[in-house]
């Protein structure tokens, strides 16, 4: 396999305005746009500086400012370093690390999108979706936030059949599509972009949705989340996720596990 190295330093702009077609203007050294509500992103591994005001400028944006950092900062100080759960191995493209018999080694290159399995939420997904395929194999799964396409790959990995991933972000879908392609799983994952909310309605065995807590909120009130047989929730804190299982658990969803990590709290449900 090529070795790909990891970003050095990333040179971020941060701009008023919100566009989805920056890759048409950017090529050289440009990673990516992050879009965040009314506000965009622009990451390159080299400076650009003039480059960017000249897009603004035509676009009518307005730069609200520049930041450098390296890469190591970025992703909250953590060396991204090759780590198991269940019988798989997630491991940076660049890393090398020993494959035992038994194990399935996936490659994650999570560019600057979340989903990097360091981050709490993330981790505890990783467990409990472990946890799920070791009572059952939902074959269908919809994967809402997919951001670097980690839950979706782990669930080919461990059986799914078909994943439907959805990310609102197209930084997060060109890497979650990245590493479906990187780790030959093109034929079970399809990535879309999109809200989650918009998506509720496909048919699945399994939704994973680690998500901010008022997109979840908005997920609950529809009543297709409840005809999926299996549900997995994260990015809550624990207050905010005892009152969604409460809810659920109302709604014939009953509690599989809870996985607390800090103030953060996972919720695996199965429906009765």
């Amino acid at each position: 396999m090529e070795k790909i190295i990891p970003y050095q330093d990333l040179y971020v702009y941060e701009i008023a305005g919100e566009f989805s077609d920056s890759k048409n203007f950017f090529k050289e050294e440009f990673i990516g746009c992050w879009n965040e509500g009314e506000v965009s992103c622009l990451f390159f591994s080299a400076p650009h500086g003039e480059e960017v005001q000249v897009f603004i400028q035509k676009r009518g944006f307005r730069l609200l400012s520049n930041n450098v950092m390296d890469y190591k900062s970025w992703q909250a100080g953590e060396e991204l370093k090759p780590f198991n759960v269940g019988n798989l191995i997630i491991s940076p493209p660049w890393e090398s690390c020993n494959v035992e018999e038994g194990d399935i080694l996936v490659h994650l290159d999570p560019c600057v999108v979340f989903g990097t399995g360091y981050h709490p939420t993330t981790r505890s997904c990783l467990k409990a979706l472990w946890e799920i395929y070791q009572k059952e194999m939902p074959e269908i799964v919809l994967d809402l936030g997919t951001g670097t396409g980690i839950l979706a790959l782990a669930a080919a990995k461990w059986g799914a059949k078909r994943i439907l991933a959805i990310d609102c972000n197209e930084l997060a879908v060109e890497t979650a599509l990245r590493n479906v392609r990187l780790n030959g799983e093109t034929q079970q994952i399809e990535v879309k972009k999109g809200k989650a909310e918009d998506f509720i309605k496909e048919n699945a065995d399994l939704v994973c949705a680690n998500l901010h807590f008022q997109v979840i909120e908005s997920l609950i009130r529809q009543a297709s989340f409840f005809e999926k047989k299996w549900v997995l929730l994260s990015g809550l804190f624990v207050k905010d996720a005892e009152e969604i299982e409460r809810q659920l658990n109302l709604r014939a969803l009953h509690t599989f596990l809870k996985i607390q990590e800090k103030n953060w709290l996972t919720w695996a449900g199965l429906k009765n």
